[in-house]
Formats: structure tokens, C-alpha cells, sequence
């Protein structure tokens, strides 16, 4: 009646994830290759499709190799050169439960041919979802994330073909199925 037996949900509002890695290639690099404004950037280097959304400087659609049907709506909210870039990305038509991800990428030179890259993930899913399914939500995007930051320091390091042959090898791919 007033609401004093209701269950609280596990989780409430955004759940933010965070992790890291040191990556032997200069900053330079490894910004570029989060720059979705950037030639360079990693997405397009792995044979995927990235354009600038007409009359704006900072929003882009992502089309994705094998997932053509989804576009990734990414807009850049912050960007300083070699040192930290943030993107919100939107999956349209959604997709899951997630409603967006704001990705910071904070970048700090360790060393002429060295970084240390933060990642603080923001996500952002849809309401009213059982504990179950955002459990499962958390640890896949959780996984996500790490994953990311692996592909990122691979690709760095060695290049788009060593990341397309993870991919290859299964190795470095999340399957939903396995989470739920």
C-alpha cells in the first residue's frame, strides 16, 4: 500500500565499470586509434564502416562487419588530443538491455613508446529489468570492457591483423548466450 514492502532492485542507475592496461606504443597511437574522428581510428582499420553524421563536428554511425543490421551511434563528448577521449554510443535499434555507454578513455604517456589507458565505462540500462537479467548485463559488459581494453593494447602493439586473428580464433569474442 505505501510502498515499505517493495523489493529494491539490485541495481539503480548506471553502473560503471573501470579498468586498465599499459600498452608499449607512444599516446600519439593509441589515441588515434580511439578517435572515431580520426583516419586512423581502430574500428576503421579492423575493415569497419565510420560516418560523420551530416551538419555536426562530433556525432558518427558506426556499422560494424557481421552486424550490419545494428548501427552504433556514437557522439564524442570530450576529446584532448593524446591524453583523454570520451564517446557515448547508442545501439540502434537497441539492443539487449542496454539503453547507452559513455566510454572515458583517460591516457597517460609513460615513457616515449609507453601509455597507461583508464577506461571508465558508464552504462546505462533499460528499467524495470529483474535482478537476474542485470547480473547478467553487469558481467557482460564488465567482460566487455576488459576485452576492449585487450583488443586495444593488441592492436597498438601489433596491429589490426593480430586483432582481426583473435577474432579469428574465437579467442577474443563475448557470446551472449554464455552470460545469460
Amino acid at each position: 500500500m505505501f510502498g515499505f514492502n517493495k523489493k529494491k532492485p539490485l541495481i539503480e542507475g548506471p553502473v560503471e565499470f573501470e579498468a586498465e592496461v599499459a600498452i608499449d606504443a607512444p599516446a600519439s597511437k593509441v589515441y588515434r586509434l580511439l578517435d572515431v574522428a580520426d583516419p586512423g581510428f581502430g574500428q576503421i582499420e579492423l575493415g569497419n564502416t565510420v560516418k560523420r553524421v551530416p551538419a555536426t563536428q562530433n556525432e558518427f554511425h558506426l556499422s560494424l562487419v557481421g552486424l550490419e543490421d545494428l548501427t552504433f551511434c556514437m557522439r564524442v563528448l570530450n576529446a584532448e588530443p593524446h591524453s583523454r577521449i570520451t564517446n557515448e554510443c547508442v545501439i540502434e535499434p537497441r539492443f539487449g538491455n542496454l539503453v547507452k555507454a559513455i566510454e572515458d578513455h583517460v591516457i597517460e604517456a609513460t615513457g616515449e613508446n609507453s601509455c597507461k589507458v583508464v577506461q571508465r565505462t558508464t552504462a546505462t540500462f533499460v528499467d524495470g529489468i529483474s535482478d537476474p537479467e542485470i547480473a547478467a548485463e553487469i558481467a557482460l559488459m564488465s567482460a566487455a570492457v576488459e576485452n576492449d581494453l585487450f583488443k586495444l593494447k593488441v592492436h597498438a602493439e601489433e596491429g589490426a591483423e593480430a586483432v582481426a586473428a583473435l577474432d579469428d580464433d574465437g579467442f577474443a569474442e563475448i557470446e551472449i548466450e554464455d552470460w545469460c
